[in-house]
């Protein structure tokens, strides 16, 4: 025989945890709609100062320069950017050029050469700036003597 109390089944009709369950919606509800507001914030945010994204990433960038990049690549695309950066402040960015900006810029890895002169030339296409040629040089002709009578 044993000494153990009878285990009685729960009462019927009345579940065990029922308000677990109702804090639980609550709860994630109430994250959930914190979570969206944020998200609806940030949006309305950015499209009120999408300068400050550019800056973010410009940011990136100026870190991570690589070797190959020389200081008039950088002084170009640092004027390039102010350029950008007036014509955004003065909203004649469009959202799709805003949209090549971003999608020029790749941020993770080092920023060559070749990327910062293509990102320079969006960034003054998209200012409505015509594009900065480095003219040839010139070359100088040799000028015959002319003869002295």
């Amino acid at each position: 025989m044993s000494t153990a109390p009878p285990i009685e089944p729960a009462p019927a009709g009345v579940p065990a945890n029922r308000g677990c369950w109702k804090g639980a919606l609550l709860g994630c509800g109430g994250a959930a709609v914190l979570v969206v507001a944020c998200l609806v914030g940030l949006g309305i945010y950015v499209q009120k100062r999408p300068g400050s994204i550019t800056d973010m990433l410009m940011e990136r960038i100026r870190d991570r320069y690589a070797s190959d990049v020389t200081r008039e690549d950088k002084a170009d695309l640092e004027s390039a950017y102010a350029q950008f950066r007036s014509a955004l402040e003065a909203k004649r960015v469009r959202k799709e050029d805003l949209d090549r900006v971003r999608n020029t810029i790749k941020l993770g890895r080092e920023v060559h050469h070749d990327e910062v002169v293509e990102l320079t030339r969006v960034f003054r296409e998209t200012a409505g700036q015509p594009p900065v040629r480095s003219l040839p040089p010139i070359e100088a002709t040799p000028v015959a003597p002319t003869p002295s009578p």
